[in-house]
């Protein structure tokens, strides 16, 4: 509880005690300003409101950098928010108090964001690093609310449509490449791996007289380095892998002489280190599509034609999550989705059938009642 004393005419001093242990006091000249003080002191304690006066003056800085040093990401990831702070948070934010940061002053740095030209993707990105940092301030007791909670993301522009292509454009433009860099090409196409998982393939992961595979690894690139990670969703996965792709598979290692060597990469650079997807883009991969005449196409929309193919072979949305490797089916909806056209025609036409038996059959009993007669 907080209590008044009077220290001299006009010196009418609140001590209190708050939460963390520590006895803290405040000066006011009028004895109306001390009484509404003590009131308001009393009733954040009630309602778990009170905030630390010491740390509330801690700079936004400081908690970005307690924020960071208590995350545990992927080098790629940490990376990302690393640039967004020192791109765009800290100049704006880095030396306020927290105390000084309201709902207003985020949406005005929102707004300046938005102003310098910077995509609504980007602002939504610096915003989805803004608000762990200030729940960061909240936990340690210097501010009682996140005031960037209440803050809206930008809406994005329509987020760019995945591409596909058939096995026969994607075999002829595999053609034209380098053997490795085509069997690359190829490869994700037919297994739908994300580029760094592609990457991070090791002849141990293969299973070419079963035909399987194993995803166990993904390559990151951060900072200047490739490193191994695992898998985006953290869980390996088992990818079924075509007789013919086996074949294509196994003379690519014996080629290589690593065929008996586990630990070697499937997949790597002229070098035979570590395959940097970045350098495999702008040295192979992009030269190669536009001059085949597929402008525009990326390296992802592999995956993207690996799925089409999968539905046009009447695949199940489950089948083609597992394959994949989505967090949940709901992804492998909302991505591919409009690729089913007949699925709900045959769910519909299955219920058709279903209840149009049920319907021919003579009303009966139900649960001791006798069915009324139809009317003549």
């Amino acid at each position: 509880m907080a209590h008044i004393r009077k220290r001299g005419p006009s010196r009418h001093q609140v001590r209190f005690r708050g939460p963390d242990g520590l006895e803290r006091s405040k000066t006011f000249r009028r004895q109306i300003d001390a009484s509404r003080f003590k009131a308001t002191i009393e009733a954040d304690m009630a309602r778990g409101r009170w905030v630390s006066p010491e740390r509330a003056r801690r700079t936004l800085e400081h908690y970005a950098e307690i924020w960071l040093s208590t995350l545990y990401c992927k080098p790629k990831t940490r990376e990302s928010y690393e640039s967004l702070l020192s791109k765009w948070i800290l100049p704006t934010l880095g030396a306020r108090p927290v105390e000084a940061i309201s709902w207003s002053t985020v949406e005005a740095f929102k707004s300046e964001m938005l102003a310098a030209g910077r995509s609504p993707k980007t602002v939504t990105n610096a915003l989805n690093v803004l608000r762990p940092i200030l729940t960061a301030a909240v936990r340690d007791g210097a501010l009682h609310s996140n005031p960037a909670r209440e803050v809206r993301s930008p809406r994005s522009a329509r987020i760019r449509e995945a591409r596909f292509e058939t096995a026969d454009t994607l075999s002829a433009l595999a053609r034209t490449m380098d053997e490795s860099d085509g069997l690359l090409v190829v490869f994700a196409a037919v297994t739908g791996l994300r580029a760094g998982e592609c990457g991070g393939l090791m002849v141990g992961d293969l299973d070419l007289v079963r035909g399987r595979l194993t995803v166990r690894r993904s390559v990151s690139e951060a900072h200047g380095r490739a490193e191994y990670v695992t898998p985006k969703n953290g869980k390996p996965r088992a990818v079924s892998t075509p007789e013919v792709l086996c074949a294509k598979l196994a003379d690519h290692l014996d080629h290589r002489g690593v065929a008996s060597d586990p630990k070697a990469p499937v997949f790597c650079s002229p070098e035979g280190e570590i395959l940097r997807h970045s350098n495999f883009y702008r040295r192979s991969f992009k030269p190669a599509v536009e001059a085949f005449g597929l402008h525009g196409f990326r390296f992802h929309d592999l995956r993207h034609s690996c799925a089409a193919m999968l539905i046009r072979q009447g695949a199940h949305p489950r089948v083609i999550m597992e394959r994949l490797g989505h967090s949940s089916i709901q992804v492998t909806m909302d991505t591919y989705g409009h690729l089913f056209p007949g699925l709900d025609d045959s769910i519909t036409a299955g219920l058709q059938e279903q209840f149009q038996d049920a319907f021919s059959v003579d009303p009966r009993p139900v649960r001791g009642l006798t069915a009324l007669p139809h009317p003549a």
